[in-house]
């Protein structure tokens, strides 16, 4: 009796197990209907019911081999490039990079609707896949988003955030689990005083960045006395000192320089020390609007009237608080017009995510991370860290014409910005450099 029974037991694994088997055999979960999974696990427990509790184990086991991602089964090959980034979606920053998230998705779309990035190792295109989060303008709160791109998102490689502060303390966590980080906008000289081989960008150091202004000035006439005032903060200070000093190299003379508390909101003091140094042409140098609106505002109720007027950086919001106020201030921009490859397909980007280059700058900047991260992977041929990170930091391509992108030893690129003016209420850029010399038109001390 008792060994029918155990015939029995065995007759019906036996036969359960070949249930199982045959639903199992039919493919993967993802790829098959559902009563197929179904039937395998009815099969498996009934296995279990009857006692053949080694078969069921092997039977199970199988089963989830099954149930396995196809890209799993695939030995670690890839489905698609994860990029991860932070925006500033909310806090100070946010009016410079309002629409970068939506020109990196379009971007995106572009490349894959054309396939992919083309990976040697894989032997295919891969799509590109952007993860975002909001670092809220906070250095503390970047890191730590870096950190889940990391360890959570396991992103392929890094974009950084909007400024040098940002990014300072994001880029900790590429040197922390080895993952390419392509900065772009972040150019101060304490990111890359540090080595650090697992991150570049495309920025010539904040201390270059006026130097096509530099270049302007010293061709014009007019203009030879310069006051300088620069918010508090790391990228404003460099740039506006070295500012100064070019400047000075060049013949000029800077009568006032001066740098101010973050949060000033009261610059009649140093406007009035401004007038007394008597200068013909004023700069103001900050990354949040409200800063330059509200100094360039009280300048114009104080009379402080100079032949120049610049304000470094001039996203919308300073243009429209200034009203007819903006007219011939000047500026930079990271583009300048022409009809290369680059300036129409990045002109095409700008339009498709709602906006023309010229209301956010810095989307120039952008773009050509863009580029770097493209002719990296494209050159890499594949998604391994260190391939990637060498491919970053070799880059050697020609854009928008003239440019050449290249990384020297320290980390930084060769891009500046271009002269540019506000011209009937948007910021128009002028370059080449005979172009701005006969295009530019001093302010005047007209409000």
């Amino acid at each position: 009796m008792e060994r029918s029974t155990f015939f029995q037991h065995t007759s019906d694994t036996a036969r359960g197990g070949r249930q199982a088997g045959q639903a199992l055999a039919r493919g993967p979960v993802s790829c098959q209907p559902r009563g197929a999974m179904q039937s395998a696990l009815r099969a498996t427990n009934a296995l279990l019911r009857k006692g053949g509790l080694a078969i069921a184990l092997a039977v199970a086991a199988v089963l989830l081999l099954a149930v396995r991602p196809a890209a799993s089964l695939a030995q670690g090959t890839p489905t698609e490039i994860r990029i991860g980034g932070t925006i500033s979606m909310s806090g100070p920053m946010q009016p410079i990079v309002r629409p970068f998230q939506k020109l990196a998705e379009t971007w995106a779309d572009r490349i894959n609707a054309k396939g992919g990035i083309y990976l040697k190792q894989y032997g295919k295109s891969l799509p590109v896949h952007f993860i975002y989060y909001d670092d809220k303008s906070d250095p503390t709160v970047a890191l730590s988003l870096y950190e889940r791109l990391a360890t959570v998102d396991k992103v392929d490689l890094f974009i950084g955030p909007f400024s040098s502060g940002l990014n300072n303390a994001a880029v900790q966590a590429a040197l922390t689990h080895k993952i390419p980080y392509f900065v772009p906008e972040g150019n101060d000289a304490v990111i890359y005083n540090t080595p650090n081989p697992w991150r570049t960008t495309g920025l010539a150091p904040a201390e270059d960045e006026y130097d096509r202004l530099v270049q302007l000035y010293g061709r014009l006439r007019g203009v030879s006395r310069f006051a300088i005032l620069a918010r508090d903060n790391l990228h404003e200070v460099a740039s506006a000192k070295s500012f100064g000093e070019k400047l000075a190299k060049l013949g000029f003379t800077v009568v006032y320089q001066e740098i101010a508390p973050k949060e000033t909101n009261d610059f009649s003091s140093l406007i009035l020390k401004m007038k007394e140094a008597n200068p013909d042409a004023v700069m103001v140098e900050s990354l949040p609007p409200s800063f330059s609106i509200q100094f360039a505002k009280q300048a114009r109720e104080l009379g402080l009237n100079p032949k120049e007027f610049i304000i470094g950086h001039m996203p919308v919001p300073v243009i429209k608080a200034l009203g007819d106020g903006a007219e011939n201030v000047t500026s930079a921009l990271y583009f300048f017009d022409g009809d290369t490859p680059d300036h129409k397909e990045f002109k095409s980007l700008c339009e498709a995510a709602g906006f023309e280059p010229w209301q956010f700058s810095e989307s120039g900047i952008r773009y050509r991370t863009y580029r770097r991260i493209e002719d990296a992977l494209t050159r890499a041929g594949t998604l391994d860290h260190e391939a990637v990170r060498k491919a970053m930091w070799d880059a050697d391509f020609v854009l928008f014409g003239d440019e050449r992108m290249k990384i020297d030893s320290r980390g930084y690129g060769t891009d500046v910005p271009y002269p540019a003016q506000v011209k009937n209420g948007k910021m128009v850029p002028q370059w080449p450099l005979d172009k701005a010399v006969r295009e530019h038109v001093y302010k005047s001390g007209k409000w």
